[in-house]
């Protein structure tokens, strides 16, 4: 078991080592350099916020254009996100929250006092015997100056792992009035002294406590019955308790330590996902932008399509091929053209708005950027769904892929580490300790007395006492707890477990809405490619009917009208064809976001996202 607990903290330590030791996070805490012991005493240094984004957008706008590649766009996005910048901070605090809970103790929030006083060793002269010598085990006079605090967590306690040196040291001086003179021999007495404590605690991730504890004193009285005055005392020993029940076992002592660790991986996962969700939005953004322009352009053709259709249509109610209330249609259509491109137009500068929003620190606030005209340099990508896999091959992707499934395994791997302490709290305490101290005390000679010569002498005398342990001291004891009913630790285990069972069914309800959701995208993305290839096809058959249209044009059996038609409903169908491919660029997106795919399709690495400061700041 020991051999088995040492390797569990040496691997706990090499994992802090490793995590201690990645490139840290621009706006990471640094820690204090300096002098191992005094480096512990300093405050860490956070950096400043960070008010501007990347300097790159600046650069980028040639004469009031600014043209965007895909690229550009998500890497502009990912340097300038507030959203992100805040997310990092919840990763950069992930590790200290480790860092705390390998540290052991109570947890945050729970404060403890301390105080101190003059004390002096049993028996030695009269203030120490009628201090009584309270302290150490087996009458030896130690006492632990390390204050305590009442505290209310649910669950055992974890012993504070980290070594803590306590020390105190005190002197003065009191005069006392005595009433009965059996010890003193006199009515008052004064005395004047010091005394200091030195004590070294180390906590045990199995459950136990080792101390390490010294005491010293110097007495000086005026006293009529001492032999010796005055005193020098020494008590040194060491002491061990433990805990056999509750709090008994490193995976309870442990668990804040794992779920710290838990909580820090669940922090990556959901800063993985909110990079996901933006790399989605400022796809989605591009392309909408693109589509738009595209949208702008046919509408604009239609409109001119339109225009030409009036013109020539005066032209033959001016020669009397036609009749006039042509030409009231002629201008309907035109309207109604003109109509559907101002829609397009504002429809493009809304996406545009929304893509600048994105791309910038500060959005549409920056002067340049707003006046500034955003051309998306790349066409609209042939997404593949040929050779989609098949439903059972897509779900084990995004099991294994996807954050929220990751997050959903990790909160009830949380659970049932959380409910493993409430579990050992429902039995009773049960603790043992044992001690052993050696003391020691010599003074000067009362003139008058004669003194055994073995206590006579200084402090140095007192300290080869306790080498020698001529006066030792062993104890053992035992510590049984135990509650009636109980109530309190059987509702807090039977809350976890609810919990735990409520995280399982969570998990379960993930899974199966992960099913339904990729289920539905996969559906999604071959219904947007049947439609994409009909738009295909219909723009295809109406460019074959403008061609026969503008032969019989030529060969004069039909009218510069017909032609116009025909050519305004080839601008439609390649506005639908647009529409089509665009919708499904769209579920191609959609579907990578279903199954965890979104950042290996582009090339993103989290950790360069988490760490890369903004272009500006680099």
């Amino acid at each position: 078991m020991t051999r088995r607990r040492g390797l569990a903290v040496l691997a706990g330590s090499l994992a802090a080592t490793c995590l201690c030791a990645q490139a840290p996070l621009p706006i990471a805490p640094v820690k204090p350099q300096g002098a191992p012991f005094f480096r512990s005493y300093q405050g860490v240094r956070v950096p400043p916020l960070r008010l501007s984004g990347s300097s790159r957008l600046d650069g980028m706008i040639r004469s009031g254009t600014l043209y965007l590649s895909v690229r550009d766009a998500l890497e502009l996005a990912m340097e300038n996100s507030l959203d992100l910048e805040i997310a990092r901070y919840d990763v950069a605090r992930a590790p200290w929250d480790i860092q705390r809970a390998e540290s052991g103790g109570a947890l945050r929030g729970v404060t403890s006092g301390s105080g101190g006083s003059i004390r002096f060793g049993s028996g030695q002269g009269v203030a120490g015997s009628q201090a009584g010598g309270s302290g150490g085990g087996g009458g030896s006079g130690t006492s632990s100056m390390a204050g305590a605090a009442l505290i209310q967590q649910i669950g055992p306690v974890t012993p504070q792992l980290d070594p803590i040196e306590s020390f105190s040291a005190g002197l003065g001086h009191q005069t006392s009035i005595q009433t009965q003179l059996a010890q003193s021999g006199t009515n008052y007495f004064a005395y004047s002294g010091r005394s200091y404590t030195d004590q070294l605690s180390q906590g045990l991730l199995t459950g136990g406590t080792v101390r390490y504890s010294y005491q010293g004193s110097y007495l000086n009285e005026a006293v009529p019955l001492d032999v010796l005055n005055p005193t020098s005392y020494i008590n040194s020993g060491f002491s061990i308790s433990h805990n056999l029940l509750a709090g008994f076992g490193v995976k309870v002592n442990d668990r804040y330590i794992r779920l710290a660790r838990k909580r820090a991986h669940a922090t990556d996962l959901a800063f993985r996902s909110r990079v996901a969700g933006l790399v989605t939005s400022v796809l989605n953004l591009y392309w909408d932008l693109a589509v738009a322009a595209g949208d702008v352009k046919y509408k604009e053709r239609s409109r001119d399509l339109a225009q030409e259709l009036l013109s020539s249509t005066r032209l033959q109610i001016a020669a009397g091929a036609i009749p006039a209330i042509d030409r009231v249609r002629a201008e309907s259509n035109l309207a109604l053209r003109e109509q559907a491109l101002g829609v397009a137009r504002d429809s493009a500068l809304r996406r545009e708005n929304a893509l600048k929003d994105a791309l910038s620190w500060h959005g549409r606030t920056d002067p340049e950027l707003d006046a500034a005209h955003i051309v998306a340099v790349e066409p609209l990508p042939e997404p593949d769904v040929a050779g989609l896999p098949p439903l059972s091959a897509l779900l084990e992707t995004a099991r294994r892929n996807r954050p929220d499934s990751a997050i959903a395994r990790a909160q009830q791997e949380t659970a049932a580490i959380t409910a493993s302490g409430t579990a050992n709290g429902v039995l009773p305490s049960l603790r043992v300790r044992a001690s052993t101290s050696d003391t020691g005390q010599a003074g000067a000679p009362v003139p008058g007395e004669h003194p055994t010569a073995f206590f006579v002498g200084g402090a140095g005398n007192a300290v080869g006492q306790v080498l020698r342990r001529d006066f030792p001291n062993e104890s053992a004891g035992v510590n049984f707890s135990a509650r009636f009913r109980n109530s309190q630790a059987q509702a807090d285990n039977a809350i976890d477990q609810l919990t735990l069972r409520q995280a399982e069914l969570a998990a379960g309800r993930t899974s199966s809405d992960l099913a339904r959701d990729i289920a539905l995208q996969r559906l999604a993305i071959e219904q947007a490619a049947t439609r994409c290839r009909s738009a295909r096809e219909s723009r295809r058959l109406v460019e074959q009917l403008l061609r026969a249209e503008e032969m019989k044009w030529q060969a004069g059996t039909s009218t510069l009208a017909a032609v116009v038609m025909a050519r305004r409903d080839l601008a439609d169908s390649e506005s639908r064809e647009l529409a089509a491919s665009a919708a499904l660029v769209h579920s191609r997106i959609a579907l990578d976001r279903a199954l965890g795919l979104t950042l290996e399709h582009n090339d993103i690495r989290v950790d360069d996202v988490l760490r890369e400061a903004p272009a500006g700041e680099k």
